[in-house]
């Protein structure tokens, strides 16, 4: 990479504060502009959410090789897992806090990057620690497995419902907008058949 490693743990911690607050925001809402969290209105969302099983897998199997009582819990269970996975990834291989810098989707300067690195090159070396520390192979197993499908469930069942609620108000927007033409029509048509009587 060409961050450094302070920019990576700063980025990382960075990224994880915003999940922790977007995650509160939904679920219990007065936070990010969500004045009511989909906890108190959403009955599909708290299956997904906190109950038993894992319905983000097709094939049923609610575990990891490193947790195996993951997703047994829902998505939050999973989540919290995750969450605690990344800080100690971030406390054992993020150097010292006061390095650490959130550089995610800011500009960067180019010389600066380069002077990183000028070259990748692949370290092999490292592999054994993707197979030794289950706190960084579930982080890194995360963005394609279990939490990736189970906020993306819970996502689904967000926007169904939310095309739901925006179908009934267009419906009933639409019939508002009729009741006030046929009421303008009939008044018209009184007010122009008085005047002519």
């Amino acid at each position: 990479s060409r961050m450094t490693q302070g920019e990576i743990a700063g980025t990382l911690n960075g990224i994880l504060t915003q999940l922790r607050q977007s995650d509160q925001a939904v679920r219990r809402g007065n936070l990010l502009r969500i004045q009511g969290g989909a906890d108190q209105r959403s009955k599909e969302h708290n299956a997904v959410m906190y109950g038993q099983g894992c319905p983000w897998n097709e094939d049923g199997n609610c575990s990891t090789p490193d947790y195996p009582t993951s997703g047994t819990a829902g998505v939050f269970a999973l989540s919290l897992m995750f969450m605690e996975s990344v800080e100690t990834v971030l406390e054992t291989y993020g150097g010292p806090e006061d390095k650490w810098i959130d550089t995610f989707g800011k500009p960067r300067d180019v010389a600066a990057a380069d002077a990183v690195a000028s070259t990748i090159t692949y370290d092999g070396s490292r592999d054994s620690l993707l197979d030794s520390d289950k706190a960084v192979h579930f982080v890194l197993q995360g963005f394609s497995g279990d939490i990736f499908k189970g906020y993306g469930l819970v996502l689904g069942v967000l926007a169904d419902e939310m095309s739901d609620l925006l179908g009934s108000v267009h419906f009933e927007l639409r019939l508002l907008f009729g009741v006030y033409i046929a009421l303008l029509l009939f008044w018209f048509f009184f007010l122009l058949f008085r005047r002519t009587i």
